[in-house]
């Protein structure tokens, strides 16, 4: 008996809580069972899904992206949940043909269901291990009830397949069983799928007749399967195998667990404390530990940090805050080395991992632009991984960067001698927190400390990298000229004429009137060439993009003033004002239609970093709708993003101007509800002070290509930025600067 042992909690041990219910299409039946892989996937048998739709069970025909309706009996008390089918393996024979009926066993059988929704929180994935000769498994049928459990034993493992014979007490593996998972309670851990059972012939039972006996595949067969046919994303992939255990250990990894009982002698050579970390250690990785007092052996202890994952990490991070000697640390740091070598040690421990894990995820929601931008800054001669050189990551994709990032340890830039090399991971977190700032910064930087301080990284080395990631950040947020527009007509100026006034913002926020001869109407072109040289005069003109605020009247909001060009006869390149500036749209008119719209407008854009994006569209309730939406559940909210026609845009866009909202986000060519997602590459749930730039960026991609007819306008109402009319108050002789 070894001292750890698998957890006796009842998700762990009954892992009926990942137990999935396939429904017939009329619910009159359960047709299979699946068992919950990660994300929104589920996996299951073929056949199962044939029975389901009423097909022949082993027809190897894929049926098309059908949806099912699935149930988690155990843990969720809603009914059905609708899954579609993302992925179908056939089952084949083993000379990869059909499958007769009545074939004792075959290959393939394997299907991947997506949900249309989360899962329900309580469901989660389970851990898997390769399946072997010997091991005692337990299964359950579909609908999930505690008495249905069928337990078996591996009595052979042979080409993928584990032939498993049953008791002759207790339930039986029958029909409705199939897709679930093989439990091994011992272990803790799903082993692989029932895929049939092998029936006597029909004809009196005999002692020579096969009874009770059934057959399921593999772990290692169904992963090897699901990678083969790309099944499920790499993501996915990545994530299922992070949470595979092998049951044998290597040559070398047994070296290496030789290699660390000295360094556990010396830093736990007293079994009180060794009781107490080991307790520790079981508590994070799931495991049961005794509570008689005794502790493990320092060569078990050895096997477990070898064997499993996280675990040696984990072990260090319980040490580390009481190891306060230079020959303890040496020992600490010869254990983390020795970790290095295997594969299973990884760099976080378990609650250093969750707690990134959780943080990054939450920031690629919000921003899915960021870590692959903090990658690049923060590693330029590293060969990222694919998903880091996208210019978005999804938060489903997180855990396999997160992976991979782990087993980069240097970051190749030196340190104080006798220090180990900071790992690439933390110096990404160090670029993500400075990029984020507030206090999802100071977390992560904190994060990125302690668990600096128990790889024995020297303080300094943290610092700099720190410091490199601050000089980045500000690089990247770098404030150019601003120049300040208003345009207005008269009923007698010709059509798409505009008369325009133009001032630039001194770097104390002091304006300078540019343009004095506003009483001459011009056209776009004109005033788009004007615009450019009073921003290319402007302060601030070298240090970034300009951002040109232009104040238009209500009936002139969907202008397409961005796409002005500017450029005159002889150049080559057009210069739209929408690709080279940040070039933005105000209405003062309607802002002060309000007796409290200049408190709304500065509570919301003090807002503006914590609040959610309000997207605003047919379900919204039309003008009455969104009123009451940003006066209750939405009363701080500094963004809206405006979805449908241009009909609908002009009963909804004058409520949010006049209410104080600061960004309004639409889409000008947008005909009807359905165009609202094309706006999705700009993230408007991203950090808000670069959205003009993700416009910007989005515009010039736009107009580049000929048939897109997605055209973005953004409302930005910085309260910092005067209002023309303010300005015209003002001594029209104190900073005029010479007409253009």
């Amino acid at each position: 008996m070894t001292w750890f042992g698998p957890s006796r909690d009842g998700r762990s041990a009954d892992a009926r809580g990942a137990l999935v219910r396939v429904l017939s299409t009329d619910h009159a039946r359960t047709a299979g069972a699946g068992v919950y892989l990660s994300g929104r996937r589920l996996l299951t048998c073929a056949h199962v899904v044939n029975v389901a739709l009423g097909l022949r069970s082993l027809s190897p025909h894929d049926p098309g992206k059908v949806a099912l309706d699935v149930a988690f009996p155990v843990l969720s008390a809603v009914g059905a949940r609708r899954a579609r089918l993302v992925a179908w393996i056939p089952p084949r024979s083993h000379q990869y043909g059909p499958v007769a009926d009545g074939s004792l066993e075959w290959d393939g059988d394997l299907a991947v269901l997506e949900l249309d929704e989360e899962p329900p929180p309580p469901v989660g994935p389970v851990r898997w291990l390769e399946m072997e000769r010997g091991q005692q498994v337990r299964a359950w049928y579909g609908g999930g009830q505690p008495f249905s459990y069928a337990d078996v034993r591996v009595g052979a493992y042979d080409g993928g397949i584990g032939y498993l014979d049953g008791h002759l007490s207790g339930a039986a593996v029958d029909d409705g069983y199939s897709g679930g998972m093989l439990w091994s309670v011992a272990d803790g851990a799903a082993v692989g799928l029932v895929m049939g059972r092998i029936t006597a012939p029909d004809e009196p039972l005999s002692a020579q007749h096969t009874v009770r006996r059934s057959w399921g595949l593999g772990w290692q067969s169904v992963l090897r399967e699901l990678s083969q046919a790309g099944a499920v994303p790499e993501p996915y992939l990545v994530d299922l195998r992070a949470r595979s255990a092998s049951v044998s250990v290597s040559a070398e990894d047994e070296s290496v667990r030789d290699m660390m009982v000295g360094p556990l002698h010396t830093l736990l050579g007293d079994p009180t404390a060794r009781a107490a970390h080991a307790t520790a250690l079981a508590t994070e990785l799931g495991l049961r530990a005794p509570v008689d007092g005794t502790a493990p052996t320092v060569e078990e202890l050895a096997r477990l940090l070898v064997g499993t994952e996280r675990a040696l990490p984990t072990l260090t991070e319980s040490l580390a805050p009481t190891v306060d000697d230079p020959r303890g640390r040496t020992e600490l740091d010869r254990l983390l080395a020795l970790g290095r070598l295997t594969e299973t040690a990884r760099l976080l421990s378990v609650a250093e991992h969750r707690v990134l894990l959780g943080k990054l995820e939450h920031l690629a929601q919000h921003d899915p632009g960021l870590l692959p931008r903090a990658a690049t800054a923060a590693l330029p001669y590293t060969d990222l991984p694919q998903s880091l050189q996208a210019a978005r990551l999804a938060p489903h994709a997180v855990p396999a960067v997160l992976r991979e990032l782990e087993s980069w340890y240097g970051d190749g830039s030196p340190v104080p001698d006798e220090t180990p090399r900071l790992p690439a991971l933390l110096r990404v977190v160090e670029y993500v927190a400075a990029e984020t700032g507030g206090l999802a910064c100071r977390v992560l930087q904190e994060w990125s400390g302690r668990v600096a301080a128990r790889l024995g990284i020297h303080a300094s080395a943290l610092r700099e990298r720190r410091a490199d990631a601050a000089r980045w950040s500000e690089r990247a947020t770098v404030t150019g000229a601003r120049v300040l527009v208003e345009l207005d007509r008269y009923a007698k100026d010709p059509a798409g004429h505009y008369r325009c006034s133009v001032w630039r913002l001194r770097g104390d926020g002091t304006a300078a009137r540019a343009v004095t001869e506003s009483d001459r109407p011009r056209t776009g072109r004109e005033i788009a060439r004007l615009v450019r040289e009073v921003a290319g005069g402007a302060e601030g003109a070298q240090d970034g993009v300009a951002l040109v605020a232009v104040s238009v009247p209500p009936d002139a909001l969907e202008l397409s003033v961005d796409e002005w060009d500017g450029a005159s006869a002889d150049e080559y390149i057009p210069a739209p004002l929408g690709e080279d500036f940040h070039l933005v749209l105000r209405c003062p008119k309607l802002r002060r239609r309000s007796r409290t719209g200049a408190g709304d407008l500065n509570r919301r854009w003090n807002a503006r970093n914590e609040s959610d994006t309000l997207h605003a569209d047919h379900r919204t309730g039309g003008r009455a709708g969104l009123i009451g939406l940003l006066k209750t559940t939405h009363r701080d909210t500094a963004r809206v993003l405006l979805h449908g026609s241009a009909e609908h845009r002009g009963e909804l866009l004058p409520v949010c101007l006049v209410m104080g909202v600061p960004i309004v986000l639409w889409d000008r060519g947008a005909s009807g509800p359905g165009d609202g997602t094309r706006l999705a590459e700009l993230v408007p749930e991203g950090p808000v002070d670069g959205l003009p730039e993700r416009v910007r960026h989005f515009r010039v991609r736009a107009y580049a290509d000929g048939a897109a007819a997605v055209r973005p306008t953004l409302v930005w109402e910085d309260t910092e930025l005067p209002l023309p009319d303010e300005l015209q108050l003002a001594d029209p002789s104190d900073g005029t600067e010479q007409a253009i």
